[in-house]
C-alpha cells in the first residue's frame, strides 16, 4: 500500500489545500498471479477542487505520470489510462504496477499496509478493504481501499511487519517456475545440439 500512498500524495496534495470539509476517495487493487497489481484510483470533487486539479494536474496527464514514476522508482509502472467526467467532476487513473507483492526468505508472499493497526475489514476469502484518512494529505480525504487478491493466493492472513505495521502474508506458488525450468531445459538442448555439431565438424 506504500505504492499508493506515494501515487495519491502527488495526485491529490493540491487538491487538498483547495477544498473544504473532507472528500473521499476510492482506491482499487487487484494482484495478478506474479504479484504485479492493477491499480485503479477514483474521485469526486467539489468545484473548486475541480478547477484547481485540472489546472496542475488533470489537464496535464504527461506531468502525472512523470511525478508518480519519481515517487515509485522501486517499481516498474505501465499501462496509464486518465478518464474524466466534467459533469460529475471526477476522474479515474489506472495504471499496472510490478512487482507490488514481496517474497521473503521463508517463501511468504507479503504486502505491506504502511499502516500500524490498519482498519481492515474482509470481503471474502480473497477480497479485503482498508479505510484510511492519511495525515499527510491534511486529513480531508478518506481513502477505501480494496485489495483483490488472486485465486492462487492461499492462506491469506493479516499480520504485522518488525515495525509493528499492519501486513497480508499469504502463499502462492510462483507461475514463472515452470517457464524458468522450461526456458533452462531449451538452453541446454541447446549446449548439446551444439557440442554435437562442432564434433562433427572436427570430424569431418
Amino acid at each position: 500500500m506504500r505504492t499508493l500512498n506515494h501515487t495519491l500524495t502527488i495526485l491529490l496534495l493540491i487538491v487538498t489545500f483547495a477544498g473544504i470539509g473532507q472528500t473521499h476517495q476510492k482506491i482499487d487493487m487487484k494482484i495478478d498471479s506474479l504479484g504485479n497489481a492493477k491499480i485503479n484510483v477514483s474521485m469526486t470533487m467539489t468545484a473548486t477542487q475541480w478547477q484547481v486539479w485540472l489546472q496542475t494536474i488533470g489537464n496535464n496527464p504527461a506531468i502525472m505520470k512523470r511525478e508518480i514514476e519519481r515517487s515509485m522508482p522501486a517499481y516498474f509502472l505501465g499501462d496509464y489510462k486518465l478518464e474524466k467526467n466534467d459533469m460529475e467532476r471526477s476522474f479515474n487513473v489506472s495504471l499496472m504496477a510490478y512487482g507490488v507483492c514481496e517474497v521473503d526468505k521463508r517463501g511468504n508472499w507479503t504486502i505491506d499496509t504502511d499502516q500500524k493497526d490498519a482498519n481492515l475489514t474482509e470481503i471474502t476469502d480473497h477480497k479485503y478493504m482498508l479505510v484510511s484518512t492519511p495525515p499527510e494529505l491534511g486529513g480531508n480525504i478518506q481513502q477505501t481501499f480494496t485489495i483483490d487478491f488472486p485465486e492462487a493466493a492461499k492462506n491469506i492472513k493479516v499480520d504485522k511487519d518488525t515495525f509493528g505495521k499492519t501486513i497480508f502474508k499469504f502463499d502462492m506458488e510462483n507461475s514463472t517456475a515452470g517457464f524458468n525450468l522450461m526456458l533452462w531445459a531449451g538452453v541446454l538442448l541447446l549446449l548439446i545440439g551444439g557440442s554435437w555439431l562442432v564434433k562433427n565438424v572436427i570430424r569431418k
